[in-house]
């Protein structure tokens, strides 16, 4: 299947001369720092490679080093994938390069290192500078200069709906009062993981102490995460709480756009993850106008800026920058949760309460958060890098 501009991908089609990228994989995430993008002389292709990963299980060492079928492209375009091909290519990652997870045996690392090396690997592009400085740091270790020369970061670039309320929301940022109720949100698939119950507990308090809140949250429970392992919450139980607290609406699932449109209607959203490669709805909320509330996980210090852009709640960190109970399991790990929840809590009823105090900081919040974030995720200054990036290649 060829990916085009006038396909439902709302992309271009292609042209005599027109850059061809080769696309492996396409899905979540990977058509920001690609094919979405309106980048002038590039065409992007699907290309397929032997699906030996499912057949061969207990890593995924086969499916982030697929072996490309030949097709007629320019080079090609992975997401955290190595691939084995004739042609240039480059790779975006998001946490770590090799993105490799299970039993990885020495002959599969060597290989993928060679390839890495290789006159083909034209560039590793990380989603945030943490990745990127990480990432090099990791090769640095191990001896590989040559990989950690070709590693960057480009950010990609991020389109908001077309919708007139949006606009119009971006244009009035910031206009929470003490008249009505504060209006949060939280948005995550897995809710546990995104930090739910902090937020719930500490949202519970400040509708006890008096402050009128409502939220909007759009996601659902996992019965299990894998940041909280076997100290996991019922999400039948947390199912039946949400359904029970008159102050929360919740949509297990939405269409982005009406995600987006609720997004813009709020005053503030609630991101408080225990673990996440990048943050994507951070982004999205901020060119809204819409300030977040996160943890200092990995990249998130670089997407909100503490007390000038959002607010930042410090949890314990470990390897990679990452929350420390990522590492843990049994009773460090049931400990290193109850410090996490007790963190968070106490900050969403700070920044909270600091709200309501000084309405004004909303507005400082959403209007330079707005304008920090569409400075780093303009669409079309990314695909003018993006570009470059692909006549470098080849």
């Amino acid at each position: 299947m060829d990916i085009k501009s006038n396909t439902e991908l709302g992309q271009r089609g292609y042209n005599d001369g027109d850059i061809v990228s080769g696309i492996l994989f396409p899905g979540y995430g990977y058509e920001r720092v690609s094919y979405a993008l309106p980048t002038a002389g590039v065409s992007f292709k699907r290309v397929y490679s032997l699906p030996i990963h499912r057949f061969l299980k207990g890593s995924n060492f086969y499916r982030n080093t697929p072996i490309v079928l030949p097709s007629k492209v320019d080079l090609i375009h992975t997401w955290n994938a190595i691939p084995i091909t004739t042609k240039p290519f480059v790779i975006t990652f998001e946490l770590e390069m090799p993105r490799y997870f299970g039993n990885i045996s020495s002959w599969q690392r060597r290989l993928g290192y060679f390839l890495l090396r290789s006159k083909r690997c034209k560039g590793i592009y990380a989603l945030s500078q943490t990745a990127a400085e990480q990432a090099k740091q990791e090769m640095l270790s191990l001896g590989e200069k040559n990989i950690a020369d070709k590693i960057s970061y480009f950010r990609g670039g991020v389109a908001l709906p077309k919708d007139s309320k949006l606009e119009a929301k971006m244009e009035n940022v910031g206009e929470f009062s003490q008249n009505r109720p504060l209006k949060v949100i939280f948005i995550g698939g897995d809710a546990f993981r995104k930090g739910f119950v902090p937020t719930y507990n500490a949202l519970s308090q400040l509708v006890e102490n008096g402050l009128s809140i409502e939220m909007t949250f759009i996601g659902q429970f996992l019965e299990s995460s894998y940041t909280l392992k076997e100290f996991s919450p019922s999400a039948k139980e947390w199912q039946k709480k949400v359904g029970e607290t008159p102050w929360i609406k919740q949509s297990k699932a939405l269409p982005n756009s009406e995600v987006m449109s609720l997004l813009a209607k709020s005053d503030i959203l609630l991101f408080p993850s225990f673990d996440e490669s990048l943050g994507w709805v951070i982004i999205e909320a901020a060119m809204l106008g819409i300030p977040s509330v996160t943890t200092n996980i990995f990249a998130f210090p670089e997407l909100v800026k503490h007390q000038k852009t959002g607010y930042v709640i410090p949890i314990n960190l470990g390897k990679q920058r990452r929350w420390e109970g990522v590492w843990l399991t049994g009773e460090p790990l049931r400990k290193e949760i109850e410090i996490a929840n007790e963190a968070i809590k106490n900050g969403i009823m700070d920044v909270i309460n600091s709200v309501y105090e000084s309405p004004h900081l909303l507005s400082k919040w959403s209007s330079a958060g707005a304008t920090m974030h569409t400075e780093q995720y303009d669409q079309y200054t990314a695909a003018k890098i993006l570009t470059t990036l692909y006549q470098q290649a080849i």
